[in-house]
């Protein structure tokens, strides 16, 4: 009689397993089947553990069983004890009789899950069987857990690893921090597909992409990583404690994906400090620079004047708010406008200033206030003063405000003048001369060349460097608001205002000596350092840049200091500064 033996499903319960022996056993009494006690050398015990790779936060399983080729009873659950690098759980358990050449035998099988605590290669303890008192043994073998930013692939034996860095945890409010993802591999992967990078929300910063510069390799823990790199602009938004959620890499394969992530990383956002915050700071963060130049190198009474002030630099240019212009006598400021020269790290303004009076307009210097980051202070830069000359009107009828002097004054002067001129052309008619017209001299001069030579027409000069210098040299010697003292002051009043256009002259004497320079030797900031290191690179010879820089020494001098210059002093600097400049276009023109 043949008996069919079908395998019994998992997780029985022990009384009906025993049941099942019981009727096995009576069914092969009945048949002749017999059953024999099993022996030592009839039990076999295995312990598999899969995968053997796994990263932190995966689990692993462990399957053990324990069978022989005849009847086996009084098993015994296995043991074992994998702290602290694993926590066990129990999943099931199967027992499974079966009928082998007349004999019946008795398999089981327990299944655990394998919890890593700790990341590291592992090796295994053995697992202790037990059957009627004699011991048995499996050795698992080794596994290894990766944190949960590396994989291994096992076909390959590549490493796979992603990173996540700040430069700063403790950046302060709306400054700017750099952000870095990385991707490192030492081989490619096995698919057709390429991994996808996912950065996490940013949702407490203002962001700004950065370029993603192309891979390279790098040597790391003596291997060789390709390295592709990720990096954004972070802004944060809030103060107090913020979290920047992990970062992952989704790692594609034919049986489902695998996603590696890095470390969350916390940031502990500061405010801006209290302590010697400037009054005129207004929430500017980085690194700033101001510039302000003139649209136009001169102005008319009432005509507007463009000066365009810019703020560049490094940092949260969102903070940068517009410069504010001090007080400048004389002259009513409009604007300011936003110019189309702005870019991503700089603001451009337009402010239109509307002059009243003539003469040299001053400028003063322009000061902005931020706030650096790297150094936790607060920090001021400023402009350069300007000299400007305002030119009278000739259509317009300006009214000119001043403290000390009336509109009637002016009246009255002006009718004196025009009484004085009446006069003076009376006496000159009375005396016999007469005038000479101008188009009479024009007329004999025409006639006393015509006979010798033709008339030569010189070309315009060439808007150069050396040519608009030397224009603006010719109108500073002429500018009678700077040459010529007050007719109302007396004293010590007058000395006063003979030293301030000293300063005025001095000021816009050195400022067209520094144009001209990095207009001709690419002077990199106004100052008497400066011009050496320039003039020294240019190789212009050393007699004409000391008698230059002797020059802006002593127009220093009188910028800041209250001293009066004559006019023949005015007149010598003037001319010191032409031949200087001459001499340095002649070398630079011959070499």
């Amino acid at each position: 009689m043949d008996i069919d033996v079908k395998k019994i499903g998992s997780s029985l319960n022990p009384m009906f397993v025993g049941l099942l022996f019981i009727c096995f056993a009576s069914l092969a009494a009945a048949e002749g089947i017999v059953v024999p006690e099993a022996t030592e050398a009839d039990i076999k015990v295995a312990a598999v553990v899969r995968p053997r790779h796994i990263q932190f936060g995966e689990r692993a399983r462990l399957d053990l069983t324990i069978s022989g080729k005849t009847f086996i009873n009084h098993i015994e659950a296995p043991r074992f004890n994998f702290l602290p690098a694993f926590l066990a759980v129990p999943l099931s358990s199967e027992t499974t009789p079966r009928l082998e050449s007349n004999k019946i035998t008795v398999s089981m099988a327990w299944a655990y899950e394998l919890i890593p605590q700790a990341v590291g290669d592992f090796t295994l303890s053995d697992i202790r069987f037990a059957y009627r008192g004699t011991p048995y043994f499996a050795n698992p073998g080794s596994i290894r857990v990766s944190d949960s930013d590396t994989y291994m692939d096992p076909s390959t034996r590549g490493i796979h690893q992603i990173e996540a860095v700040v430069d700063t945890t403790t950046p302060y409010l709306n400054a700017p921090l750099t952000y870095t993802y990385r991707y490192l591999y030492t081989t490619v992967l096995p698919t057709r597909e390429t991994p996808t990078p996912r950065l996490p929300n940013l949702s407490d910063f203002r962001v700004e992409p950065r370029a993603t510069p192309p891979a390279q390799t790098e040597q790391l823990r003596g291997k060789t990583f390709w390295v592709e790199q990720h990096g954004r602009q972070l802004y944060p938004q809030k103060t107090g404690s913020v979290v920047i959620e992990p970062a992952e890499l989704v790692l594609p394969f034919p049986d489902g994906p695998k996603t590696l992530k890095t470390k969350a990383i916390k940031l502990t956002v500061q405010p801006l400090p209290t302590a010697d915050r400037p009054a005129d700071f207004s929430g500017a963060i980085g690194e700033y620079q101001i510039s302000a130049q003139l649209m136009q190198r001169s102005a008319t009474v009432g005509n507007p004047l463009a000066l365009s002030v810019r703020v560049s630099g490094r940092g949260n240019i969102e903070t940068v708010t517009v410069p504010q212009l001090p007080p400048i006598p004389g002259v009513i400021v409009k604007g300011p406008n936003p110019s189309e020269a702005s870019t991503a790290t700089s603001r451009t303004y337009i402010y239109n200033l509307i002059a009243s009076q003539s003469g040299v307009l001053r400028i003063p210097a322009i000061r902005y206030t931020y706030f650096h980051p790297s150094r936790a202070a607060y920090a001021t830069t400023q402009t350069t003063p300007i000299p400007v000359s305002v030119r009278p009107s000739p259509n317009v009828a300006v009214a000119v405000e001043t403290d000390n002097v009336s509109w009637l004054f002016w009246a009255i002067l002006i009718g004196v003048l025009l009484a004085v001129f009446a006069g003076g052309r009376y006496l000159w008619s009375r005396t016999g001369f007469m005038l000479p017209r101008w188009g009479q001299r024009t007329a004999k001069t025409a006639t006393k060349k015509s006979g010798q030579q033709r008339t030569q027409y010189a070309e315009p000069e060439p808007a150069t460097a050396i040519s608009e210098a030397r224009e603006a040299l010719a109108a500073l010697s002429s500018e009678e608001n700077i040459t010529q003292p007050s007719l109302l002051s007396g004293g010590q009043d007058r000395n006063n205002e003979q030293a301030e256009n000293a300063t005025l002259f001095a000021n816009a004497l050195a400022q067209l000596i520094y144009q001209y320079l990095e207009r001709t030797l690419n002077l990199s900031a106004r100052d008497i350092q400066a011009v050496r290191a320039a003039c020294t690179a240019a190789q212009v010879p050393e007699p004409v840049r000391d008698e230059l820089v002797d020059l802006l020494t002593k127009c220093d001098y009188h910028r800041f200091a209250p001293v009066p210059l004559s006019t023949d002093e005015r007149n010598g600097f003037t001319a010191r500064a032409e031949s200087i400049l001459n001499s340095i276009e002649t070398h630079q023109r011959t070499n």
